[in-house]
């Protein structure tokens, strides 16, 4: 038989690690451009803003410095779109590349009451900063490693009154079936950054 003292049948709440799957009302921290023209996204460097998940993904990032990891840590919240651009001849849609861009701008207008973007000179990526947008985060797996990641642009009212629905898991046609192997944590050396790491800009975790 075994026994235990001052024991009983609970629940073991841990740290979430992933910010689960669901529509979130957030911050855009900054926008910039990556890559070289005609090839180019806008990256969206966003964190939650309302709800029991404020401040998550920032949260993470500096737990995951302090601690060290065995991976590159990077900040998660961001959403990357391509930029439309005709000369662009890597674009495999270039229509529906237009489309995600012009329905993003029109979400962010209806999220931030008054904002108007005057395209006619093209847009400041620094004028998103600031501004406050709905994200439906999807739950994905690769190679047998579930994780989630912000997918889509919403408007930020639709989250908060409910109307935005939780996204199914994505699902791959090219996922190996085989389950991702175990690690032994202890006989990995443990990279602790105490520096700014290389991607960094400014000492910005993004």
């Amino acid at each position: 038989m075994i026994r235990f003292d001052g024991m009983s049948a609970q629940e073991s709440k841990g740290v979430v690690t992933q910010l689960p799957a669901g529509p979130y009302v957030c911050k855009v921290l900054d926008a910039r451009v990556e890559g070289k023209a005609p090839d180019q996204q806008l990256a969206v460097i966003i964190e939650v803003l309302e709800g029991e998940y404020a401040g998550f993904y920032m949260k993470k990032y500096q737990a995951q410095k302090e601690k060290g990891s065995n991976y590159e840590i990077k900040y998660k919240g961001v959403l990357r779109l391509r930029i439309p651009n005709p000369a662009n001849k890597k674009a495999m849609y270039p229509e529906s590349d237009k489309k995600r861009f012009s329905d993003m701008l029109w979400r962010f207008e209806k999220s931030n009451p008054g904002l108007h973007f005057d395209l006619e000179n093209g847009l400041d990526e620094s004028q998103l900063k600031g501004l406050v947008i709905g994200i439906s985060v999807q739950e994905d797996t690769y190679n047998g490693a579930s994780f989630t990641k912000p997918v889509r642009f919403e408007i930020a009212d639709d989250v908060r009154e409910g109307k935005v629905k939780v996204m199914e898991p994505k699902q791959r046609d090219d996922v190996d079936p085989t389950p991702a192997p175990m690690v032994d944590q202890r006989s990995q050396m443990q990279i602790v950054n105490t520096e700014p790491l290389p991607w960094d800009e400014n000492d910005k975790p993004y």
